[in-house]
């Protein structure tokens, strides 16, 4: 009963059409965060490419794509309140393609790292713009199941390059990467621009028939138009146009800000990206009970279990829950990588027949990642900023994303060498286990409220209601 329900408010020009074509951005941010996984054995210790790449050249394209997407967050997000989140994104196909043409084209390192800096350029701004436009297209009832699907496209993406990296050879697996923001451009072009977004250009016709093509000719546009227009009362007047940054003075503004902050800093340093930047190399090291390029894909898979699972569960048991189940467990989970590959490091002999376990945890951290720590945060990006700072707070976060993952990737291979993999874990899950204590004293509960509800209940410093 509940599904048709959900059915009923999800129109079908918004589920068959509208939802894939805007999340097809992110599967493309997934290509370009699995890509390294399966590549780097067939890279460094096969030589596929046409030029010579070591293990600290290679830590640099696994790094760059991260920071290309924190360097163009704040120019996306300057330009969503200008352009509008869908003309935003048709802006940033062009250097997602322009990025895997370098990488295909490349006869040095330093067309590759071009190649992967431009690729990240793209993903930054997908990864940014996406939730906005899900969050303004999207209704309040079925908001939560909508955003989770932005994740769950980054999952697939990653799962398609790392099941592919195990059929085709590198220049091959980069083509079918590079076909995926070039058809999500073409697709898009026909996507309508967000009602939120037309009713800030004062364009009321435009916006109505934007949310016919969304909810269906018998839905009252101009209701949602009108609390649209009542979410915007107070806060975009023609004066403060000019004064975005005052807004971040107002108490509601600025815990949205350090909640979203907050929220992107313990996802990255949780070590997901490390994870799944490094996978087929972890496994390798950690003596897996199966083939190492296996057990990535498993990962894969169940990352886009995971989601699946948190698309069903978001809009019943809120955001807050999901937080808090997914970095406890994935503290827990984590730790013990930690602990076995301590015990490796001294002595192999006593773990020889616990191959299972870095499947096993890996497998744990992964699929409670992507239930919680991974699609939440997103989906919170869309719904607790006001309108009219959203674009720029939104890149504020994802600057802080990017460049943690940034950070992280590149210092995670020396991390490895220096102290050893299992410090390294252990380190990850004491994130997680801060991750925890943010989420319970400073993360708001946000399901099934307006914009208006949240700013109220952010204004008033209530977090759990």
């Amino acid at each position: 009963m509940a599904a048709n329900i959900h059915l009923q408010k999800l129109p079908l020009g918004c589920a068959a059409s509208d939802l894939p074509c805007a999340t097809l951005g992110a599967f493309s941010i997934g290509t370009s965060f699995g890509w390294s996984a399966p590549v780097e054995p067939r890279i460094l210790d096969d030589g596929e490419l046409e030029f010579s790449v070591d293990g600290q050249e290679f830590a640099w394209v696994v790094a760059l794509m991260a920071l290309g997407g924190a360097v163009i967050s704040l120019p996306a997000g300057l330009a969503v309140p200008v352009m509008g989140a869908r003309n935003t994104l048709l802006l940033f196909v062009v250097p997602a393609a322009v990025g895997w043409a370098l990488i295909l084209a490349a006869s040095s390192v330093p067309m590759l790292l071009l190649g992967r800096l431009f690729t990240g350029f793209g993903a930054g701004a997908f990864c940014m713009v996406v939730p906005i436009y899900l969050g303004e297209m999207a209704s309040t009832e079925i908001r939560g199941t909508v955003g989770s699907f932005f994740q769950q496209m980054i999952n697939l993406g990653i799962l398609y390059v790392y099941v592919l990296g195990m059929a085709v050879d590198v220049f091959r697996l980069g083509v079918l990467c590079a076909l995926v923001p070039i058809v999500y451009g073409v697709l898009f072009v026909f996507m309508p621009n967000t009602p939120t977004y037309l009713v800030l250009r004062n364009n009321e016709p435009k916006a109505l028939a934007s949310i016919k093509w969304l909810r269906g000719s018998h839905f009252d546009a101009a209701g949602e138009v009108r609390e649209i227009q009542r979410s915007l009362d107070g806060r975009h007047k023609t004066e403060r146009r000019c004064t975005v940054w005052r807004s971040f003075r107002e108490p509601a503004t600025a815990r949205a800000l350090a909640t979203m902050v907050g929220l992107m800093f313990f996802m990255q340093t949780s070590g997901i990206h490390a994870v799944l930047f490094y996978s087929t190399s972890i496994f390798q090291a950690a003596n897996v009970a199966i083939k190492p390029e296996l057990a990535t894909i498993l990962l894969g898979l169940l990352q886009v279990l995971g989601t699946l699972l948190s698309a069903l569960l978001v809009d019943r048991l809120g955001r807050r829950l999901l937080l808090l189940a997914s970095s406890g467990t994935m503290c827990v989970s984590v730790l013990a990588l930690g602990v076995y590959l301590q015990l490796l490091a001294v002595n192999p002999t006593q773990v020889d027949s616990l191959g299972w376990i870095p499947v096993l945890t890996l497998c744990l951290y992964v699929t409670l990642f992507s239930v919680g720590l991974g699609p939440v945060p997103w989906l919170m990006l869309g719904e607790i900023f006001p309108n009219d700072v959203k674009g720029l707070a939104s890149a504020l976060a994802n600057i802080t994303s990017f460049g943690l993952s940034f950070a992280m990737s590149r210092l995670f291979p020396l991390a490895r060498d220096g102290i050893g993999s299992g410090p390294t874990f252990v380190i990850f899950a004491g994130f997680c286990l801060l991750a925890m204590v943010f989420v319970a004293l400073v993360v708001p509960e946000t399901k099934g409220k307006s914009l208006a509800d949240i700013q109220k209940m952010l204004a008033g410093g209530s977090f759990t209601n």
